[in-house]
């Protein structure tokens, strides 16, 4: 779950980093409307390999050249 503080709260920076914990981000706003979120550095590093596997696996997906499942059985005697 987030915590929502105004960006002023940063000014109490030591205590911000005291607060912030694994999957609790904090989310700061200015006159109402977020402006940036602080997350723990491990939950930090876990994201970008998430998103380092993911553009992987899209890579991958996307230059993957298929053939229909009929074509398939064809080459492969499945007559099923």
């Amino acid at each position: 779950m987030s915590e929502v503080k105004p960006l002023s709260s940063l000014r109490n920076y030591t205590k911000i980093f005291n607060e912030l914990k694994p999957g609790h981000p904090i989310i700061f706003t200015k006159n109402g409307n977020e402006v940036g979120t602080l997350i723990d550095s491990k939950e930090w590093n876990k994201l970008q390999s998430e998103m380092r596997l993911i553009k992987e696996l899209t890579r991958e997906d996307n230059s993957f050249d298929g053939i229909s499942l009929k074509e398939f059985r064809k080459n492969h005697n499945h007559n099923v």
